[in-house]
């Protein structure tokens, strides 16, 4: 199975990702739901917990209107969410 490569937006300054290549982790999952998200925060899981303390529009109502995405940049776990990433 082949990954998928987006480039994230310029405006996405946390930890200076944006502007890089985002590499899908296709094998793991192809998106995530809100409930996932916060589900494994909870649990310790790093990328999600970044995503909700970067994401401040994040619901935790459950009702985020954006796709999520797993994947890599520079090696390191990400979600990202739809907007986050050029067209």
């Amino acid at each position: 199975m082949e990954h998928r490569i987006f480039k994230i937006k310029k405006k996405v300054k946390h930890q200076k990702i944006g502007g890089k290549k985002f590499i899908v982790d296709e094998y793991i999952t192809q998106t995530l739901s809100p409930e996932e998200v916060y589900r494994q925060a909870l649990n310790g899981n790093f990328a999600c917990m970044n995503f909700i303390q970067r994401r401040s529009d994040f619901d935790f109502a459950l009702n985020f209107p954006y796709k999520l995405y797993y994947g890599h940049v520079d090696n390191l776990g990400y979600i990202i969410a739809e907007d986050e990433i050029e067209k």
